[in-house]
């Protein structure tokens, strides 16, 4: 006997047809109820890694780009050191173009020397003043080869004594103190000093002729007044010599200067040659 349940829409075939729809039923949203879930984990595992990865690719996008502005940003501030150091001319007392150079290196707290990559083939001879990129004096070149030299920074004791002006007309002397100090001395002075007050050199027909007029020299950093007509200050120096990288040298004076011996410098009155005297103390001392 065959039993033709395809082709019957009723009877027994339909029967035995709803009792397993019956029986299977449950048994499927069973299998269903642990699969969807394992499955959607799978899925979600998935795609957490695929987050992580990307979030990743975007943190290194973004210090990469980081690095890439703060290089940028680097750059511009050397760029436009370096067209200020270009364009330097000082007026009616120089015509002749500054030589830029690179501080390739620079000493410690006992000898704060600076050395740049420009020397006596580049137009760098000994007692040549030294500016930064804003026009500011930093130093004078102590010594010099074909191809580099030696900078000596006007806050050394070594360094010769700076003749300035302040701008009420007053002159003074600044010497280095070491360890990056100046100070600021006024001998017979008539009238206190407000702190603040920019100081530049007098030169070059004044007491010393060491330096040409009008470069900027420090900051006077607090107020004083004459004790007994002299008056004796600390100064901030213009020049930031941690941070330097690029510099000028003037060309003042333009030829090559005698051999000199060591702590001596060309174009010193008698005061900066006083300073010059003190080339046995150290920069870190007291």
């Amino acid at each position: 006997m065959t039993l033709d349940i395809r082709a019957s829409r009723g009877g027994l075939g339909a029967d035995l047809r709803n009792t397993a729809q019956v029986v299977v039923a449950p048994l499927q949203a069973a299998v269903n109820a642990v699969v969807t879930p394992v499955v959607s984990f799978s899925d979600g595992l998935s795609n957490l890694a695929g987050l992580r990865e990307e979030n990743q690719r975007l943190r290194n996008r973004i210090e990469s780009l980081e690095r890439e502005a703060a290089q940028v940003g680097h750059l511009e501030a050397q760029v436009s050191e370096l067209e200020t150091l270009l364009a330097l001319r000082l007026g009616e007392d120089l015509y002749q173009l500054a030589v830029s150079a690179e501080v390739t290196a620079r000493g410690g707290t006992l000898d704060p020397t600076l050395t740049i990559n420009r020397g006596t083939g580049d137009g760098v001879h000994p007692g040549q003043p030294v500016v930064d990129g804003q026009g500011a004096l930093i130093g004078l070149v102590s010594e010099a080869s074909e191809a580099g030299a030696n900078v000596i920074p006007i806050t050394s004791r070594r360094a010769p004594a700076v003749t300035v002006r302040l701008p009420d007309g007053q002159r003074g002397v600044v010497t280095g103190q070491g360890a990056g100090a100046l100070e600021l001395s006024i001998l017979e002075a008539s009238d206190p000093v407000e702190g603040g007050e920019l100081l530049v050199t007098y030169g070059p027909y004044g007491d010393s002729n060491a330096y040409p007029k009008d470069l900027d020299v420090g900051i006077v950093a607090e107020a004083a007044v004459p004790q007994f007509g002299i008056i004796s200050v600390r100064v901030e120096p213009m020049g930031d010599l941690e941070r330097l990288e690029y510099v000028a040298v003037i060309p003042w004076p333009s030829a090559p200067s005698p051999q000199l011996g060591d702590g001596e410098f060309p174009g010193l009155s008698e005061v900066g040659a006083g300073s010059a005297d003190r080339g046995g103390e150290t920069d870190a001392g007291t």
